[in-house]
Order: C-alpha cells, then structure tokens, then sequence
C-alpha cells in the first residue's frame, strides 16, 4: 500500500510540473492578418516621368503669374523745388490768354488763387510731371507720363482750351 501511495503521489507531482498554455480570455481577438500592400500606380507613373531627367519650360512671352497686377508707385524724388504750377492739377489751371511776337508764343495761365504765370512750351506745368507740349491759338496741349494699372508708362495729352471772353459768352 505505501508503494501505491507513493506511486500516486510521484503521479501527481509529475503531472503537477507539466507547463500548460494559459487559458485563453473571454472576449479577446485574434491579431488581424497583415493588410495587403497598396500599389499606388499614379506615383508609379510619376517616378518613371521624373527618372527620365530634366523637365524644361520655355516662358518666354509668358505671363508671369507671381507678378502683382497693380505695380505700387514710389513717389519720384523731386528735382528741384516744386514751381507754383506744378502744385495745382491741369483741371484747377485756365488759360487765359496767349500772347505772339513773331515766331514765339507764351500762354498766360491763371492758378485757383488768382495769380497769372507766363508759360512757354517745355515748362512744367501740373502736379503729374506734364509740360507744355504745343501752344497753338486757343489752346495749349500739355503731355503728361502716366503708369496704367498693368504698369505700362503712358503719355496723355491734355487739351486746355483759352478762356472766352466776355463777348462770347451766351446771355440767356
């Protein structure tokens, strides 16, 4: 009998040290299988462009698109001190009178403040850089330089007309 007791016990003992896997959890999941690689055929296709070599544009002509389409003007650095004509705009100035002495010619211009200046063609005259460009006889034409909003300069050419005088004004 302590033969079989033993034999038992040496049973229990070996079965006892036997290492089993721990019983699995209620509620755990399997590892997902690996997800298949993803071709992405549209980079395939650039890689080849690209491996080919160099890409070159021609833009000449071309519009620039990172260029502004307003050119922001910095004031001109003045020459000299302003003359009293080139503080008024052409639309303040009349012309009231053009004088001639043979081949010569000066038009009498007359400022908002009342005062008459003697001009003659090449002189300065309104608060754009204009000079006097023709005096003929009931008009004188001043040129002005101008920048458009795409930045192209301009030249505009002002008409003043000569002031009518008393006789040829309309009395209602």
């Amino acid at each position: 009998m302590r033969t079989l007791v033993g034999l038992l016990i040496l049973l229990c003992l070996v079965s006892a040290c036997k290492k089993e896997a721990p019983p699995a959890k209620r509620g755990a999941r399997k590892a997902p299988p690996p997800a298949p690689k993803l071709v992405d055929r549209e980079l395939q296709e650039w890689e080849k462009v690209l491996g080919q070599g160099v890409y070159h544009t021609q833009l000449r002509g071309a519009f620039d698109p990172f260029k502004p389409f307003f050119r922001e003007t910095t004031p001109e650095v003045s020459r000299k001190p302003l003359s009293p004509l080139e503080k008024w705009s052409l639309a303040e100035l009349k012309l009231t009178g053009i004088v001639k002495k043979g081949r010569h010619r000066w038009a009498l211009i007359e400022d908002p403040t009342g005062k008459g200046y003697m001009v003659k063609v090449g002189t300065r005259i309104g608060n754009r850089g204009g000079y006097v460009a023709e005096i003929g006889d009931s008009y004188i034409l001043v040129k002005e330089k101008t920048v458009d909003f795409l930045g192209k300069e301009r030249i505009i050419t002002s008409k003043i007309p000569l002031r009518p005088t008393e006789g040829e004004h309309e009395i209602p």
